[in-house]
């Protein structure tokens, strides 16, 4: 059952089981190092992810973090980023699926799920509707307030 989301600026959704979503989130963190942004983009997806001392499952995907008491959900929803972490996010998403698409040692499930996130960039990027590809049935809509670092608005 999937438990991990990751919804493009668009509204259009990746959904995969939490383990999944997890190794996804890390292929994309993985390829933000370029700059100072990007670093503290990598540095906030990366916390959104249960350490070694975290409670891994709660429920329907949510974990709880033992070092600050929060409970963590498992949505990435690009929507409520600035336009900048969006932008660093999808060129993520698209290196990361050139990466392992390059490395033979890759699981093919993560191969194949990098490739559709990827081909669902690019369909937003080219301004297709949003479900036209899309593990949802709806663009539903984003809750409130901002994610991300630097949360203020651009």
């Amino acid at each position: 059952m999937p438990s991990g989301f990751i919804v493009l600026p668009d509204g259009r959704c990746l959904k995969r089981q939490w383990g999944a979503h997890d190794v996804v989130l890390r292929a994309i963190s993985d390829q933000l190092t370029k700059d100072k942004t990007a670093k503290k983009l990598r540095q906030w997806l990366l916390e959104q992810l249960p350490g070694p001392n975290d409670h891994q499952e709660l429920g329907y995907g949510a974990w709880h973090r033992v070092a600050d008491d929060q409970f963590i959900v498992r949505v990435i929803d690009l929507r409520r980023m600035t336009a900048l972490n969006q932008w660093l996010f999808c060129d993520a998403v698209k290196r990361a699926a050139r990466r392992v698409a390059r490395v033979d040692q890759s699981e093919d499930w993560l191969r194949k799920c990098l490739a559709e996130l990827a081909d669902m960039v690019d369909r937003y990027e080219r301004g297709e509707p949003p479900l036209s590809k899309s593990d949802w049935r709806d663009v539903i809509p984003p809750e409130d307030g901002m994610i991300g670092p630097s949360r203020e608005t651009v």
